[in-house]
């Protein structure tokens, strides 16, 4: 297919009897935003579009209608997709209906089509939208026109394609997360020992199952406090530890180290790995109070990340300095990177932000591009998968995206997951109804088989464990009174059962017992004696066992 071709980014209307037209407010896919008396109204970055079937390859002429607000200056940014891949993007500089077209080749077979609002941002009083009419799309050259495709025919072929998706994702762990290694026992003269019995048991994984651990200690009885920490400890190894700044420096200097210190002592008691968030963000809780809700000026800033970096420096190994920087761009990421690489060489640095699984999100991939030009360094790439809140993400849609943020060639985490249980509606999925408890579940395994499998991916962050303080209805993997929800017993199984790699056997007449298994630490035991064994991506994974 050839990449789309923009025409003039303002067309004149003309109406055509070949035209097919999706009226905006009765488009089948729409994300985000609400209807207005001429339109639709994307309130949020979103799309709008229609699933349709072309029976045969053609080139196609898109016209949009469509207006805009801008922000500090900046109109809105509308992108041509399909299938969820963007092929050409204009800007909307107008505050009245006018038409914007493309054009594009199109392959034979069913295709979703439609447009996106890529640059959502609100300055002060300024509300950066895009209003909708409708989308006109037009055969050129013979192509046949297309028509809408009939929805239960969609259902089937995007559940096969689901089904798809995740049967290869589960033969991608075998291959990803797991290497080749062996135990090789001997004596005391360090001859081997033929048909030792020896028990290898996985002890935890290398990769980054987490959740953000922010109801810790908080609860208003030592059993429910006891609950949180123990349902955490079953799960995870990995968590999320808050620094936002309003909060955490009520009074100029004197940060709430405390807690910290408990956090942290209790994380390092149960081997679980630690992440600070954010130290620098552009909103409301990333400013306190006593620098009158304003972003403190950047030697203050800088004096926050160095003392608290140092003070966690090899103890907190992950760190997002800044938060959503490519959405709110008020601290910019270049100088507080180099501060906390500064502070702690050996801290691993993510860069983090939203909506990204929505449609790409275009400014924050620019952003990494241009970070990395500019040499900024950080380690990571931090993504939210949250946004838009109600959508059920295509898992076709997410490894295509995952693969394109892994070409800038760092790694991948996903920061902030929040399917929920609350009765919202499901949006952006062939998969219909509310999203309840089954739902959450279902979805939770197949987006962790998907991202599990993936080789760029390091973490999973679940966000928030509880319902009681989740920042969305029903977003905990826990019910408000700390039962596990259909979600928490499923991906307990999935890492601690499916996912994890338990042997017994004897050794060879060498004295080896070759396995495979998951990355990560392992207990060894062979004939009374003990060791441990760290199977590491890259790595041999030999161990030696000399018997008494």
């Amino acid at each position: 297919m050839r990449g789309a071709l923009c025409l003039p980014a303002l067309v004149a209307w003309a109406s055509s009897v070949l035209a097919l037209t999706i009226e905006a407010e009765q488009a089948s896919v729409r994300t985000e935003g609400g209807a207005t008396p001429a339109g639709w109204n994307l309130w949020s970055n979103g799309t709008v579009g229609e699933r349709l079937r072309f029976e045969k390859a053609g080139t196609y002429e898109i016209i949009v209608r469509a207006y805009g607000t801008p922000a500090k200056g900046v109109w809105p940014r509308m992108e041509l997709v399909l299938d969820g891949q963007a092929k050409q993007a204009v800007t909307v500089d107008k505050r009245e209906f006018a038409d914007y077209g493309f054009k594009l080749d199109v392959p034979a077979g069913l295709h979703t089509l439609g447009v996106a609002f890529t640059n959502d941002a609100v300055a002060g009083n300024e509300d950066r939208n895009l209003y909708l009419d409708k989308i006109e799309i037009r055969p050129l050259a013979g192509a046949p026109e297309p028509v809408r495709a009939d929805p239960k025919e969609l259902t089937v072929d995007a559940q096969k394609t689901e089904d798809a998706i995740v049967e290869q994702a589960r033969k991608d762990v075998e291959v990803n997360r797991k290497g080749d290694a062996a135990v090789r026992v001997v004596d005391a003269a360090g001859k081997p020992v033929a048909d030792a019995a020896v028990t290898i048991e996985q002890t935890r994984h290398d990769f980054l199952f987490g959740c953000n651990i922010y109801k810790f200690g908080r609860y208003n009885t030592p059993e429910k406090n006891d609950a949180y920490a123990r349902r955490f400890a079953d799960l995870f190894n990995y968590a999320t530890l808050p620094f936002y700044w309003r909060g955490y420096e009520r009074e100029r200097g004197k940060p709430n180290y405390p807690n910290t210190d408990k956090l942290v002592a209790w994380c390092m008691e149960h081997g679980i790995r630690m992440k600070g968030h954010p130290l620098l963000w552009d909103h409301e809780a990333g400013k306190p109070t006593w620098a009158n809700n304003q972003q403190p000026p950047p030697d203050v800033q800088k004096q926050r990340v160095t003392e608290i970096m140092q003070r966690y420096s090899g103890k907190i190994d992950f760190w997002e300095v800044v938060n959503e920087p490519a959405h709110v761009r008020g601290v910019k990421i270049d100088e507080p990177y180099r501060w906390a690489r500064e502070a702690d060489p050996k801290a691993y640095l993510i860069v983090n932000d939203y909506y990204v699984l929505a449609n790409g999100y275009p400014p924050f991939f620019d952003l990494l591009q241009k970070a990395l030009k500019d040499g900024v360094p950080f380690d990571g790439i931090g993504i939210q998968a949250h946004e838009p809140r109600p959508m059920r993400f295509p898992l076709d849609q997410v490894r295509r995206i995952l693969d394109r943020y892994a070409a800038l060639g760092k790694e991948l985490h996903i920061t902030e997951y929040s399917p929920c249980s609350g009765g919202q509606p499901i949006t952006g999925s062939h998969v219909q109804g509310k999203w309840d408890e089954t739902a959450q579940a279902d979805y939770a395994v197949k987006f962790y088989t998907v991202c599990f499998a993936h080789p760029a991916l390091r973490g999973i962050t679940w966000w928030d464990l509880c319902d009681d303080g989740s920042w969305l209805p029903g977003g905990g993997l826990l019910r408000k009174d700390l039962s596990p929800k259909p979600a928490y017993d499923a991906l307990k199984k999935l890492i601690h059962e499916t996912w994890h790699t338990r042997i017994e056997g004897k050794t060879d007449a060498e004295g080896r017992l070759a396995f495979r298994g998951f990355f990560g630490r392992y207990a060894v035991s062979a004939a009374g004696a003990k060791a441990e064994l760290h199977l590491a991506k890259g790595d041999k994974g030999e161990l030696a066992i000399k018997l008494p």
